[in-house]
């Protein structure tokens, strides 16, 4: 195979190299002048008064993962039926105890108060 079969892919490359270094150096000369009043956050004319880094309570993690892990487990119920249609009842007896332990893993999280924001 001769080196002019990679000619075109070379090429190719160079445009792209030279399209992202123009588009790049386009952008340094028309971008705006920063100013410290322009790089204030605006938030409907009132300026901010708590810092930036905040710490969040533990609430609103433990309901996120608890809504992440209950909607994955939901998502995976209709290709579960799906696999397991043609296995009869012992499908149905798999499926009915994935439900049953989605089902009792929400009733713990429940008793436990983990879904009530505080």
């Amino acid at each position: 195979m001769a080196l002019s079969a990679y000619l075109p892919i070379l090429v190719f490359f160079a445009l792209g190299l030279a399209v992202g270094g123009l588009i790049l150096g386009l952008s340094k000369l028309v971008r705006p002048t920063h100013t410290l009043v322009k790089d204030l956050p605006y938030e409907s004319g009132i300026l901010g008064g708590t810092p930036v880094r905040q710490r969040f309570s533990i609430d609103f993690y433990l309901t996120a993962m608890l809504f992440i892990i209950f909607d994955i487990e939901l998502a995976f119920i209709y290709p579960i039926a799906l696999v397991l249609r043609d296995d009869g009842l012992l499908g149905l007896v798999v499926l009915i105890v994935f439900v049953f332990t989605i089902v009792e893993a929400l009733a713990y999280v429940w008793k436990k108060r983990a879904l009530e924001w505080r």
